[in-house]
């Protein structure tokens, strides 16, 4: 029994290395900053120094603000600074842009 605790815990532990390590973000990132770099009708993606996120966008669930302020999805652009958080299922939560 112990061996096999240790067996399954050095299972998990390499699996989460693996997934750090993923060229795609995860399912459970939620905060993201950085520039947005593609603003599509229905997507748009965020790149960091790090890595890029790409999410959905839901006319009904999606918050957009620019400068604080409520904006609409189509003020949306090409910026130099936006943080946004994403839900599980990749559908942007809120983008506010800077």
């Amino acid at each position: 029994m112990k061996m096999l605790a240790h067996v399954s815990l050095v299972s998990i532990v390499s699996l989460s290395f693996a997934l750090l390590g993923a060229a795609e973000p995860l399912a459970t990132d939620r905060h993201v900053r950085g520039v947005i770099t593609s603003v599509e009708p229905a997507v748009v993606t965020i790149a960091s120094s790090q890595r890029n996120v790409t999410g959905k966008i839901d006319p009904v669930r999606t918050k957009v603000t620019v400068n604080g302020k409520p904006a609409k999805l189509a003020d949306l652009k090409i910026t130099a600074h936006a943080k946004a958080e994403l839900c599980l299922d990749d559908v942007w939560v809120s983008i506010d842009t800077h």
